[in-house]
């Protein structure tokens, strides 16, 4: 079997981890061997580095840090691998798409109404999060995926039909 790869992107707050992490356990507890990456955390790096044109270096970074540990997870078994971060533009796509070499990759952007974003993420968000920024930034992320989920139910409740309209078991 080719392995599978799902990216989940969205703007700041529509639930991109919580959801990969949902898709995960559902994934897992029907005995199907799955890898989790979140492209924030495999970024944390600071202060940044300049950029000298293409991509932005937190998320060359991110590019280089997957290149380097989706082998690790195929060589342990990898059927598939949840990935949640932003991806805004087809450069970025593209580059995610070859660090995932041999694997079918698919890039679902979820969506969330915008009362729900200020609810959920009440708390979890650090001092200097905007709300009306994030929104904005939302909106200039080009239209690059292959369907778009909007999340407005548990996490357990979106990442099955995610999972559905991926096709995967």
């Amino acid at each position: 079997m080719t392995p599978r790869a799902v990216l989940l992107t969205g703007g700041d707050g529509v639930g991109k981890t919580t959801v990969g992490q949902a898709i995960a356990r559902l994934l897992t507890s029907d005995h199907h061997i799955t890898a989790v990456v979140d492209l924030d955390a495999i970024a944390q790096f600071g202060p940044p580095r300049p950029s000298s044109g293409g991509l932005r270096f937190h998320d060359r970074l991110r590019v280089r840090n997957l290149t380097a540990v989706w082998p690790t997870y195929r060589e342990a078994g990898a059927e598939y691998l949840v990935v949640s971060g932003h991806v805004e533009t087809p450069e970025l796509h593209a580059a995610y798409v070859a660090a995932l070499a041999g694997c079918d990759v698919q890039l679902v952007r979820l969506q969330i109404p915008e009362e729900l974003i200020a609810e959920r993420t009440k708390g979890t968000r650090g001092p200097h999060w905007d709300l009306q920024t994030a929104l904005a930034q939302a909106k200039t992320h080009q239209p690059i995926q292959d369907f778009t989920v909007t999340n407005e139910g548990s996490p357990e409740e979106t990442a099955a039909e995610i999972l559905s309209r991926l096709g995967w078991p």
